[in-house]
């Protein structure tokens, strides 16, 4: 007959493991406190089965137990917190990366300042003005040709900046290799890194969960690398009972179990629809070649990865980095076009032009738009340039009006009467503007700083949001130092409990031994 005493000893033994177990898991979770991405084990213990004697004995009476034994290690997960962080992650990822440009943006404007376009402008007008009063004067001829290429330098000088700040956001045609290099493409490189990782840590679960165990650490580090994803592009994930997941980006299948079906591409535009100037580069899948920021379809909507596609796209309700280029080149446009006007008339509707200094009527146009002057720039921006002839000989100015009412047409070296009118440009409203000059150019200041503080807004909000839901996530899956600490005293009486168990077992057992010997 098996007697208790038999029985006890198993039950220590098994008592004695399962305490080891559960302190091993408890130094596991301390030890990671600080670990990103760690999520709390905790070990799950259950009565092994009893025995049952198979002759009805008073000594055994029902059931005998037999001690504890390791259910499973479990980690503490909320799939649920995790889908609203990701969410959020990505909002977040996404408002940082405009906020960020919009940054640079205003950077590169620098309005209010001494050196910026609104500050060129009042120059120019200014010496405009000077010159109504004192044509004859060549110092201050002199001085307006000087304005008028401080003008257009920082107009040019800015438009340059805006263009290389896009072209290392998103490429430009003007260096094929800043495809490779711009931010838009590394991120897709640190994209398919992760999904090739992820792809592998779901074959390693896959094969660990087969063998019985369940792969707690391997969880954390796909759901670390999940968390990382999901704050550069927006993702969805779906979970198996094998361990595996599916993951899809913008409603593509980059993941399907343990395989890597897919991946992301960036790439020059080449197309018409949408235009190269529109999307310089387009971001697709590899195997499907299926375009996520065409604006047609399945787009990316979330994450750094829409951010930097927003910034470096020509959305006319945001100030990206194109559209205030559009708005210096419309600026610098209609004001060259005027002035123009004002030097060498025009035929509809008809215009008589001004007198130069020697009284001609002139034919040298003040601006000229030379397609050589910073090729490969698609905007009339980055071509004008002061006509060389005024340059050589500030007398071609045409200062003064044609009057009809003299003879000859001209009024005198001292009529200034065409310079006046130059200097009222300032304030005058025209059609391609909507507004005047200035208003113009204040009003795109205005709404760039109105899109880059309620970015800065926004950011900050969504990360707050995002905080609050990593705090619930944390309040689940962090590791509780003091909780913990509870726990190891506690399982540290059971292993000492459980180790003297054992000892006086030994010693009643080396008693009966003894008696019968």
């Amino acid at each position: 007959m098996i007697t208790p005493g038999f029985f006890g000893m198993y039950n220590a033994h098994r008592g004695l493991i399962a305490a080891q177990n559960a302190l091993s898991t408890i130094n596991h979770n301390i030890s990671n406190a600080n670990t990103d991405g760690y999520s709390r084990q905790r070990v799950d213990l259950m009565a092994f089965n009893a025995y049952v004697t198979p002759t009805p004995s008073q000594l055994t009476a029902g059931q005998i137990g037999q001690g504890p034994i390791l259910q499973q290690v479990t980690r503490s997960r909320d799939q649920f917190l995790d889908a609203q962080f990701r969410l959020s992650s990505g909002a977040l990822g996404m408002d940082e990366t405009m906020r960020d440009a919009l940054r640079q943006l205003e950077g590169i404007l620098n309005e209010p300042s001494t050196s910026g376009v609104n500050d060129a402008l009042q120059s120019f007008f200014e010496s405009a003005q000077a010159l109504s009063v004192n044509p004859q004067n060549t110092a201050v001829r002199s001085t307006f040709i000087q304005q008028a290429l401080d003008m257009v330098d920082v107009f040019q000088q800015q438009g340059l900046q805006l263009s290389d700040l896009r072209q290392n956001l998103v490429g430009s045609p003007l260096s094929p290799s800043s495809f490779e290099t711009s931010q838009l493409s590394l991120t897709v490189d640190d994209i398919n890194q992760k999904l090739a990782s992820i792809a592998a840590i779901n074959k390693s679960i896959v094969s660990t969960k087969a063998s019985g165990a369940e792969p707690n650490d391997l969880y954390d580090q796909r759901d670390k690398l999940l968390d990382d994803l999901s704050k550069l592009v927006d993702i969805d994930v779906t979970y198996f009972d094998n361990g595996q997941i599916d993951l899809t980006i913008a409603g593509q299948t980059m993941i399907k179990g343990v395989d890597q079906f897919d991946s992301l591409q960036a790439l020059e535009n080449t197309g018409v629809a949408p235009t190269p100037d529109d999307v310089p580069a387009l971001v697709s899948t590899v195997n499907g070649a299926v375009v996520l920021n065409d604006g047609a379809g399945d787009e990316i909507s979330r994450g750094k990865l829409k951010g930097i596609i927003e910034m470096g796209g020509n959305d006319p309700n945001l100030s990206s980095i194109r559209n205030v280029m559009g708005k210096l080149d419309n600026l610098l446009g209609t004001i060259v076009e005027q002035l123009n006007i004002l030097q060498v008339g025009q035929v509809a509707p008809p215009l008589p032009a001004g007198r130069d200094q020697d009284g001609n009527l002139s034919t040298d146009a003040m601006f000229l738009n030379d397609a050589t002057l910073n090729p490969g720039q698609g905007l009339d921006l980055f071509h004008w340039k002061v006509n060389p002839a005024i340059l050589s000989d500030p007398r071609l100015i045409a200062a003064a009006i044609d009057d009809a009412t003299v003879a000859g047409g001209f009024a005198g070296v001292g009529d200034g009467r065409n310079a006046l009118a130059m200097a009222q440009l300032k304030n005058q409203t025209f059609a391609s503007l909507g507004t005047g000059l200035v208003d113009y150019l204040n009003s795109t200041i205005a709404k760039l700083g109105i899109d880059s503080q309620s970015a800065q807004n926004g950011s900050q909000n969504q990360r707050n949001l995002t905080l609050s839901v990593d705090q619930q996530r944390q309040s689940i899956s962090g590791v509780n130092i003091d909780e913990e600490t509870i726990d190891l005293l506690r399982y540290q009486r059971m292993l000492e409990a459980t180790s003297k168990t054992i000892s006086i077992l030994d010693q009643v057992t080396q008693t009966i031994i003894n008696m019968a010997g």
